[in-house]
């Protein structure tokens, strides 16, 4: 009977903990003036609507990621038909028969076999073009690049890598889309966690410069806390452009300067200390 008791007490507090938050993004949304209650919020609660606020931010990261995978789901597999059998062995990139370099791109992929060393490095990342995935069998290695992430594989690393099981490769990514979903999502919520994070602190120290210009006295984990509410309906607004990838210029300013605009309607209703005689 006491487990079943505590169950329930857990359900409940918990419950009430949801309830509150959702009152709190509510008013950041609707009755800034009311944020000021953050204040007195526990850590846990701020925590909880941390990872909130950073689950907003992840959603148009993973959008696009979802269509990037897609992309390079469809477009490796006509990719795949244009590559000549080859074998790498004693460091070196070795075709079946002699076979011209050539360039082949998709609408996501632009893929380059030169094994006879007429393109360089340099010739391939200028190939690429705002968010197409490059893929090159050089003469001295593997260049691959999602945007902006470029690696590259020497052949010494790559012994018994063959045409076949380079193909296979490309054509699993298919089959464990579902599985690259859920990584993908993990690995950008962790990366939201740290720039929102980053953010929140950067604005926070506007804020205080803010709260002090307008005589009120908060704290820096006050001015934290309510910055953190403060900047939902900019984030859920950015969030909701770049999920149609539409990306403002200068979104970040933007997002600071509403954030600060939203905290300043709140510390508003803070009564200025008085004055001791």
């Amino acid at each position: 009977m006491l487990i079943i008791h505590f169950k329930k007490s857990y359900f409940i507090k918990s419950g009430e903990i949801i309830i509150q938050l959702i009152h709190l993004f509510k008013d950041s949304l609707l009755h800034p003036e009311k944020l000021v209650q953050v204040i007195t919020l526990k850590k846990g609660k701020i925590f909880l609507y941390f990872l909130f606020i950073a689950f907003i931010t992840t959603i148009p990261l993973w959008i696009q990621s979802n269509q990037t995978i897609d992309d390079f789901s469809r477009d490796g597999q006509i990719i795949a038909e244009s590559i000549p059998s080859f074998k790498i062995e004693n460091n070196q990139l070795v075709t079946a028969e002699p076979v011209k370099s050539y360039i082949y791109q998709t609408d996501s992929i632009i893929f380059t076999f030169d094994p006879n060393g007429e393109r360089t490095l340099d010739d391939v990342e200028q190939d690429l073009i705002g968010n197409l995935i490059g893929i090159a069998f050089l003469e001295d290695g593997l260049y691959f690049s999602l945007p902006d992430y470029p690696i590259h594989f020497s052949y010494t690393q790559l012994n018994g890598l063959t045409s076949a099981s380079f193909i296979d490769l490309i054509l699993s990514v298919d089959s464990f889309g579902g599985i690259l979903q859920i990584i993908t999502f993990t690995i950008l919520w962790l990366v939201s966690l740290l720039l929102t994070f980053l953010y929140t602190v950067l604005s926070t120290l506007f804020a205080n410069i803010l709260s002090m210009i307008t005589g009120k006295q908060l704290n820096f984990g006050e001015s934290f806390k309510l910055v953190l509410f403060a900047s939902t309906l900019p984030n859920l607004f950015i969030a909701f452009l770049n999920s149609f990838g539409l990306i403002p210029s200068f979104q970040v300013e933007i997002k600071t300067i509403v954030t600060l605009f939203i905290y300043y309607l709140a510390i508003r209703t803070i009564p200025k200390p008085k004055k001791q005689s």
